[in-house]
């Protein structure tokens, strides 16, 4: 018979089952260690963050609104004018498969699929990173072009997104 780690207590085999995915400990101890965590969790003191730190600054990159110029209820306090935001995606037209069959195939797999929509999102966050540097907290009139075109032997598309970075109430 197995023993809890924190109580001591014997468990039975169901226990003993159950105490593999809790660390060892018996169900009553591993509730009281959640309720501790949880009551630790609440009462660590929590430090001031000021514009400038990392915590602050993630949060805000993750809050930052992308809309229209017509959006409803939204005051502009300061417009810190145009951020943009690009990225390519590139390939060569003797790969296997062709470059741009990629995108013409009806037929959606996961690899195909993924490309664009990892370059659209690389060049949105350009255009955060480039709105939070200017101070902005949400990027009015957002624009996004697709572009495709060779240079040499290779193919390119290029995404670019833009918009006015503006300070909202």
């Amino acid at each position: 018979m197995a023993s809890c780690v924190e109580c001591n207590v014997k468990m039975g085999y169901s226990e003993t089952n159950a105490a593999r995915n809790h660390d060892g400990m018996c169900i009553a101890c591993y509730v009281k260690s959640l309720v501790k965590s949880k009551v630790d969790a609440a009462n660590k003191p929590h430090k001031p963050t000021n514009a400038k730190s990392i915590d602050n600054l993630f949060e805000k990159f993750e809050n930052l609104l992308i809309t229209s110029e017509t959006s409803t209820n939204l005051r502009v306090r300061k417009r810190f004018g145009l951020v943009h935001g690009e990225a390519s995606l590139t390939g060569t037209p003797h790969e296997k498969p062709k470059f741009l069959d990629r995108l013409k195939k009806r037929k959606k797999s996961p690899e195909n699929n993924g490309l664009l929509k990892k370059v659209i999102e690389e060049a949105n966050i350009e255009l955060k990173a480039n709105a939070i540097k200017a101070g902005a907290n949400a990027v009015l009139g957002y624009d996004l072009n697709l572009t495709t075109t060779n240079f040499g032997s290779k193919n390119f598309v290029l995404v670019s997104v833009s918009g006015t970075a503006v300070e909202t109430a």
